[in-house]
C-alpha cells in the first residue's frame, strides 16, 4: 500500500539518496526537507495534469452577488488546484468555440476566490487536491516522487545538475501521463463518409 514516507524515500532515491526515513518527524534532515516540500510538491504535481483520480465534476454554489460585467459570481472550490472547464450543458466534449467563458477572482474581503461567469446553474470540472495516497495512482506517484526530488535536492546534495534531471524526469512522466489517461477514456470517433466507408467494405 503507497504512502508518503514511501513516495519521500522514492524522492531521495532519485537524487542518490541512499539514507530511508521511517516518519517526517524524525530528527533527520532527509525528513526536515521532505516534510517541508511534500504538499507543495503534491499540490503542484496535481495541478500539471488533469489526472483521472482528481478529477472533480460539481455543481458550483451561486453566491447571489455577481459584479456588473458578468452574470454569475460562484464560489471558488476549496479543494481546487486547477480548473479544468465549465462543463456546458449536456457536451462531453467541447469544441473551442463552445467553451464557457469565465475568470477567477477574489471576493471582496480578499478571503477567498470566485468564480465568475454568463453561465447559468454552473457545474465546474475540476482537478482536486487529494490528499489520500491510496487514490495516487502509480505514475502520479512517480511524478511526484521526481518533482519532491527536484525541490529536496539543493539541500541535501547541492548539486544543480541532479536537480536538473530530477526535474527532467518529472516533465517526462507527465508527458507519458497523457498517453495512460486516453487509455481510460473514448472520445466520440467522427463519422465516416460514405465513400471511406464504400473503400473498406
Amino acid at each position: 500500500m503507497a504512502s508518503v514516507i514511501e513516495i519521500c524515500n522514492r524522492a531521495l532515491s532519485n537524487i542518490g539518496n541512499s539514507r530511508s526515513i521511517n516518519s517526517l518527524n524524525e530528527a533527520s534532515k532527509e525528513a526536515g526537507q521532505c516534510s517541508l516540500h511534500f504538499d507543495a510538491c503534491r499540490d503542484a504535481a496535481l495541478a500539471d495534469f488533469d489526472w483521472n483520480f482528481a478529477t472533480k465534476r460539481v455543481a458550483l454554489a451561486d453566491t447571489n452577488a455577481p459584479p456588473p460585467d458578468w452574470q454569475f459570481a460562484y464560489q471558488y472550490p476549496t479543494d481546487c488546484v486547477r480548473i479544468a472547464e465549465i462543463m456546458p450543458t449536456g457536451i462531453r466534449y467541447p469544441t473551442a468555440a463552445q467553451r464557457i467563458e469565465y475568470v477567477v477572482g477574489s471576493n471582496e474581503d480578499l478571503t477567498g476566490n470566485l468564480i465568475y461567469t454568463d453561465q447559468p446553474k454552473a457545474w465546474l470540472k475540476y482537478v482536486a487536491r487529494v490528499t489520500d495516497v491510496n487514490m495516487y495512482d502509480a505514475i502520479f506517484m512517480e511524478a511526484l516522487s521526481w518533482r519532491l526530488a527536484a525541490a529536496i535536492n539543493m539541500a541535501l546534495t547541492g548539486s544543480a545538475d541532479l536537480g536538473n534531471n530530477a526535474l527532467t524526469m518529472y516533465n517526462r512522466v507527465i508527458l507519458s501521463a497523457g498517453s495512460h489517461s486516453q487509455n481510460e477514456s473514448q472520445e466520440p470517433q467522427p463519422p465516416v463518409d460514405e465513400f471511406t466507408a464504400a473503400r473498406l467494405s
